[in-house]
């Protein structure tokens, strides 16, 4: 008598113990799932498309500063542009650096919510008010001042080194992500596979 009220003791006890692993693991997989996600949608829908447009601007200003050298007065010197450059210099606001930086302004504002960390990084505000800024110059190009440039400077190496790094963190842990769900994955499977063979359900193993 004694000896089965033992093992049905037991048995109940391995019942609770064997809920409460799943739950815990069921818990852990949806906190994985939930961060692949959000990981996943910061790559898709913020980082990597800001990441091509700003290395396609950080190409194109590098090209034009090449090919035609900085336009004098683009920069802290009030000189007036001559007419020809300033023409080139008008054409590459409108048709590149402008609809760039405003695109990225766009895709930021859309999706800020995805950024890195509690808050709006600081050189990140700073290229949302450069890329606003476009929207003067061009309705007002006439009366701009001799440089025909934005009120606010862009903030230059260090926006493309943010939107770089940022991107390169989030793949690296999307990848480390993926991978322990796949090892996460296989584990389950080999268990399910045991219990079958032994005609019992085992404890599951869990990342």
């Amino acid at each position: 008598m004694i000896a089965a009220m033992v093992t049905a003791s037991a048995s109940v006890l391995i019942a609770i113990m064997a809920y409460w692993l799943n739950h815990q693991g069921e818990i852990r997989r949806s906190l994985r799932k939930a961060r692949i996600d959000r990981v996943s949608s910061q790559l898709k829908d913020l980082y990597g498309p800001l990441l091509v447009l700003t290395e396609t601007n950080e190409k194109a200003w590098s090209e034009y500063c090449r090919r035609y050298v900085l336009p004098r007065g683009v920069g802290p010197a009030e000189i007036p542009l001559p007419e020809l450059e300033e023409a080139r210099w008008r054409t590459w606001v409108e048709a590149v650096f402008a609809p760039t930086a405003q695109e990225m302004r766009e895709i930021i504002t859309a999706r800020g919510d995805l950024i890195i960390g509690g808050e709006m990084p600081p050189v990140v505000l700073d290229f949302c008010a450069h890329a606003a800024t476009y929207d003067a110059l061009l309705a007002n190009w006439d009366g701009a001042g001799p440089s025909k440039s934005t009120l606010i400077r862009h903030p230059g190496n260090r926006f493309l080194s943010y939107v770089r790094e940022s991107y390169g963190s989030l793949k690296t842990e999307q990848a480390l992500l993926l991978k322990a769900a796949r090892e996460g994955g296989r584990a389950g499977f080999g268990d399910h596979q045991h219990a079958n063979q032994n005609g019992r359900r085992p404890l599951s193993r869990y990342f």
